[in-house]
């Protein structure tokens, strides 16, 4: 809740938790969808599975402000993996 009105916090870094879980992903890309002062977010490592990549990856079809996130090691899936290259066509940040 709090980097919701976050405005001061660009750099995120809850990598290699392994304890986000798909719930973590979908917390994560609600905070993301609202804050525009987090430019650069590492979150691999975190179990987000297809589920939580697809919240991620639908997330970042409208924030504009993140240049940078590590998805890596979170056993997306072939689901998570299409949700992010179609992203990728809509995000150009």
């Amino acid at each position: 809740e709090a980097l919701k009105v976050n405005q001061t916090i660009t750099n995120v870094c809850m990598g290699d938790t392994n304890g986000l879980g798909p719930e973590g992903g979908y917390a994560i890309a609600e905070m993301l969808t609202v804050n525009t002062t987090i430019t650069s977010i590492a979150l691999y490592a975190n179990n987000l599975g297809p589920e939580g990549g697809i919240a991620v990856a639908e997330m970042l079809k409208v924030n504009k402000t993140i240049k940078t996130i590590n998805l890596g090691h979170n056993n997306l899936g072939p689901e998570g993996g299409k949700a992010v290259a179609e992203m990728l066509k809509v995000n150009k940040t």
